[in-house]
């Protein structure tokens, strides 16, 4: 078609065309490209309450150590 367009199509012609998917496809794409953004929020996540967890923890150890 694009050779066509750039070489052999007449100058009185105008040629248009259009593709659209339906939105069940749409949607799966979608879909699937946020499945890496989503995985990489749950495990920062999981990282930052371990940490706080963590911390936490070793506080109240400090605290009936000392009493």
């Amino acid at each position: 078609m694009k050779n066509w367009t750039e070489n052999e199509m007449p100058d009185f012609m105008e040629v248009a065309f259009s593709a659209e998917r339906s939105i069940q496809d749409e949607i799966e794409r979608e879909s699937y490209g946020e499945i890496t953004t989503i995985l990489i929020s749950y495990l920062v996540m999981f990282a930052y309450i371990t940490i706080a967890l963590m911390q936490g923890l070793s506080r109240s150890s400090n605290i009936m150590v000392r009493i």
